[in-house]
């Protein structure tokens, strides 16, 4: 099973209840600096520039798309940029620095590493479970392959849910038919393709529309597309992901 990657330590286990963050905690109440992205941006399109590759971390080939291209900003300094960016994990901050679309135009965004800690709590839960009932705790589906969680089962009082960094809403998390968790962005992608200048087409992953002008990448999530109808859903490609 593929595992939440981005953890660099095991955290430890705790009781977990409501938003999976408090207020000081909150992606709305951290500041992903423009000039901090601009400025790694601006080092990673020179060092593509001198070494024709790009300055990545190595990941397996089944690391899911919005983390796979992580920066590996040690690369960069002190040729490029003096230092990391004090937001980012590597200057003591919560924030990966990565980039989307690497085949046609790199572009820097963010994600939180506090997301990954909160959910790998979650999943020690559902692993355990997993382990010593040999079934995962389902409770209903939303999708062909992306199912809700009983949290009583996991002895948890209150559904967890994830503070989206795109608005105030707080998003719930599913888990796929292998156990492996997500973040539902269906709730965001419906605002997102309402305002959309372009309307997507069906079959097309729709994320980027959450990133287009946003710092964050949709961490932790499957593809999404539209049906016929117009509204966003999982794609084919998501259950596909969940069966490899």
């Amino acid at each position: 099973m593929k595992k939440l990657f981005v953890l660099f330590m095991l955290v430890p286990v705790m009781l977990l209840s409501g938003c999976l963050f408090p207020d000081s905690q909150k992606p709305s109440n951290r500041i992903p600096y423009p000039q901090q992205i601009a400025t790694v941006q601006d080092a990673v399109d020179a060092y593509q520039k001198d070494t024709g590759v790009l300055p990545i971390k190595t990941r397996d080939a089944d690391t899911p798309l919005m983390e796979r291209y992580q920066i590996e900003l040690g690369r960069l300094i002190p040729r490029y940029m003096s230092d990391p960016p004090p937001n980012s994990f590597e200057g003591g901050g919560t924030f990966i620095y990565l980039l989307v679309d690497v085949e046609e135009k790199p572009t820097v965004k963010l994600m939180d590493l506090l997301v990954a800690e909160e959910l790998q709590k979650l999943q020690v839960r559902i692993d355990t479970y997993r382990k010593k009932n040999e079934k995962y705790p389902f409770k209903g589906s939303i999708g062909k392959n992306q199912f809700t969680l009983d949290y009583k089962k996991l002895f948890i009082k209150e559904e967890p849910k994830i503070p989206s960094p795109y608005s105030d809403t707080e998003l719930d998390i599913y888990v796929d038919g292998q156990g492996q968790l997500y973040v539902n962005y269906l709730p965001e992608l419906k605002k997102a393709v309402e305002t959309a200048k372009k309307k997507p087409k069906v079959g097309q992953d729709i994320r980027h529309l959450l990133y287009d002008d946003q710092p964050f990448v949709p961490a932790y999530s499957q593809s999404y597309t539209i049906n016929e109808k117009g509204e966003p859903t999982f794609s084919e490609e998501s259950i596909e992901e969940s069966e490899n």
